[in-house]
């Protein structure tokens, strides 16, 4: 299913995953760049007027996209949610996700004017919602 512009989330979001070689080891070519590839994510599938929706066993419907709309604001300091403070340089919204970022994950960033990388520093996903702390690597500009 295509994603469709929502004002709520203008930007999208994708997410890499390091591939790695039968050692362990990171994937690297010719270059030296590391190899990653696109991490599919479940997305929980919500109605029209942004209810989540469930099938007969009570379970969410869910769909797997390569790509999820997104939005982000700058961070000041330390953020503080449900009594655990951290430090993060933005905290982005995205709808319903089924998949759990662990901490360190790369994610890349593109908005109307720019495109950056950067890391998960926490997740937290609530009934209208998610949202993914995150930290900016350095003044990257483009694709992973």
């Amino acid at each position: 299913m295509p994603l469709f512009y929502n004002p709520r989330w203008p930007s999208r979001m994708r997410v890499y995953d390091t591939l790695l070689d039968e050692n362990g080891l990171p994937v690297t070519d010719v270059e030296g760049n590391v190899a990653r590839s696109i991490v599919p994510l479940e997305k929980v599938v919500c109605d029209r007027y942004g209810n989540p929706t469930f099938n007969s066993a009570g379970d969410f419907v869910t769909e797997t996209v390569e790509e999820l709309p997104c939005s982000y604001r700058t961070a000041t300091g330390g953020m503080k949610d449900s009594g655990d403070v951290f430090v993060a340089d933005f905290k982005m919204s995205t709808p319903m996700l089924a998949t759990h970022l662990e901490e360190g994950t790369m994610i890349e960033v593109k908005d109307k004017t720019h495109t950056f990388v950067a890391v998960v520093k926490k997740m937290t996903t609530y009934n209208w919602g998610t949202n993914i702390w995150i930290d900016r690597l350095g003044n990257e500009q483009g694709e992973l």
